[in-house]
Order: C-alpha cells, then sequence, then structure tokens
C-alpha cells in the first residue's frame, strides 16, 4: 500500500523536515486528517501514540499503519474526548505505560453536531471536545514533554467566524451547528497562541503551534464527478495532513504560527505559515478562556 508523503513541490519543503523521530500522540488518527496524518508521521519513522474512543477502530487504525510501515511503533491507548475522567485516565496510563512525548496533536474534533449536544460533563459538544478536552490532556501531559516538545492544536478555516459566548457557552439558546463549530475553533487558535505566551513567560522548554486543513475531503470524494466545487478548492485528506505534520516536524518554527495550505483562499496547496483570522482583543479574550478553561475542567494550569 503506497502513502503519500506530502513533502515535495508545492506542497512541503523536505529540507525543512528535522531529522529527529521523537514520539507523536495524535488524537483523531482513525479517520480523514487525522489518519492521513498518522500515516506520513509513520512513514517518516515517528513512533505514536494513538487515544481512540472506539478500541476496534484504534486495533484497525494500528493494522493499517503498519501493513503500510511494517517498522512503525504504534500505541493505542483509550481516550473519550467527551468525558473529563477519561482525559484523566489516559493521563495516568500514559505516564506509566509511555512516559514521554516529542509532539502532541490535538486533532480530534466534534463538527457540525446537528443538535445541540452535551457532554457528559455537561459541556457543548464542540467546546468540551474541541477545546476543554484538549486544553485538560495538554495540560495533564505537559509533565511528561520532553525538552522541546510541540504542541499543535487543529483548528479551522472556521474560526474566521467564530464568536465565543462567554454568556452562553452551553449554547442553551438559539443553537447553530456551525456557529457552534467556529466558536470551539476560535476557542482552539486562542488557546494554541495563548499557550504560545506562556511558554515564553513562564520559560517552558515547548512550542506551541496552530494548523487547519483547509477545505479536505475523502480522495474518493474528491474525484467524483458530482464534487467539481470540492475538485476546484479542496484537496484530498493527504494533502490536508501537510500542515500538521510540518507542524511537528520543522525546526525552524519557533512557536505561535499558523499553518494551513497556501492558496489565496487557504483551502488547499502546499502547507505555509498562514496569516491567522482576525482576533478582536485577543489577549483579553484569550486569557478570559484560559481562565474559564482551568475552571470548568477543574485542571488549572
Amino acid at each position: 500500500m503506497g502513502v503519500p508523503i506530502l513533502f515535495s513541490g508545492d506542497l512541503y519543503d523536505r529540507s525543512v523536515h528535522s531529522t529527529e523521530r521523537g514520539r507523536v500522540v495524535l488524537t483523531g488518527a482513525t479517520r480523514g486528517v487525522g489518519l492521513a496524518t498518522a500515516l506520513q508521521l509513520a512513514a517518516l519513522g515517528h513512533p505514536l501514540v494513538l487515544p481512540v474512543r472506539d478500541p476496534d477502530r484504534g486495533a484497525a487504525t494500528r493494522a493499517l499503519i503498519q501493513e503500510a510501515n511494517p517498522s512503525a511503533v504504534v500505541d493505542v491507548l483509550p481516550l473519550d474526548l467527551a468525558a473529563l475522567s477519561s482525559v484523566r485516565e489516559f493521563a495516568a496510563l500514559f505516564a506509566d505505560r509511555i512516559g514521554s512525548w516529542d509532539a502532541l496533536v490535538n486533532n480530534a474534533g466534534a463538527i457540525l453536531v446537528p443538535e445541540r449536544t452535551l457532554t457528559i460533563d455537561g459541556f457543548e459538544m464542540h467546546l468540551g471536545v474541541n477545546h476543554l478536552a484538549p486544553y485538560a490532556l495538554t495540560g495533564l501531559l505537559l509533565p511528561f514533554a520532553a525538552p522541546g516538545a510541540r504542541v499543535v492544536t487543529v483548528s479551522s478555516l472556521a474560526a474566521r467566524w467564530g464568536r465565543i459566548q462567554f454568556h452562553d457557552l452551553r449554547w442553551d439558546h438559539g443553537y447553530s451547528p456551525f456557529r457552534a463549530y467556529a466558536a470551539s475553533k476560535r476557542a482552539g487558535l486562542l488557546f494554541a497562541r495563548r499557550l504560545h505566551a506562556k511558554a515564553q513567560d513562564e520559560g517552558l522548554a515547548i512550542t506551541s503551534v496552530a494548523t487547519h486543513p483547509g477545505y479536505s475531503v475523502s480522495e474518493e470524494r474528491l474525484k467524483s464527478p458530482r464534487t467539481f466545487y470540492e475538485r476546484v478548492i479542496g484537496q484530498g485528506y493527504a494533502a490536508g495532513a501537510a500542515a500538521n505534520v510540518r507542524a511537528v516536524t520543522d525546526p525552524s518554527l519557533r512557536g505561535g504560527e499558523f499553518l494551513g495550505p497556501g492558496n489565496l483562499l487557504q483551502t488547499a496547496g502546499g502547507a505555509k505559515i498562514v496569516g491567522p483570522p482576525p482576533l478582536r482583543d485577543e489577549l483579553e479574550v484569550s486569557g478570559r478562556l484560559w481562565r474559564l478553561s482551568g475552571q470548568l475542567t477543574r485542571i488549572p494550569w
């Protein structure tokens, strides 16, 4: 089985790829851009830790990765991002079985949940899975970060339109799947940038960057004659993973960067440093969000 490694030409400059083969913790690796990211990182020799909600799907993903890369080292551990108790259990299991990490890619996410749904802890599903759980997971895993470790937060083009409703975080009124999703992705971007500032201020030996995959769909869907619009502005999952892979492997990144496809609309193309969407009152909003995240998760850090 061939695995497309999209580093050459327009997608990624192999010369900026680090020769290090650090361990990568990657959420959301059983499908889509996450699976493509896992396949490409494994092909580069990175040991992987895959937190998964469904153990059967996790086992199938490990088998797929090792079929493509027989020497790949892949650990699969249970994690349900919709339950903070599971996040805590994962962190404890990671400390016991694995012990350290070089990159954490917060890639898993809830996307456009049709009806307003709450997590086990009572958070709106998008905010809980896309922001609060990654905030908690990162904080709990931070003591096990290797020097120079990198935290990658996967955001979205939708972050441009996101507004965090501090007055109604549960979306008790006027729920909209897109608005709730966009707000959670803006929260993720603010988290990544706040973590970068925190690392600088407190001398943490980590870097924090954010990515987005552009407009990414399955390769099969991209080839369909019924999706001309998607073929014009979009790209397959393998190409969508390029920003994540660069975020993990590019030694020139210093923290605070936002990586995504490099075409004019940031929907497709090579993995480049792109301008983040306008973040009005970023310091105030990100600070408020950080403090609130610690209170809500009861994992302040």
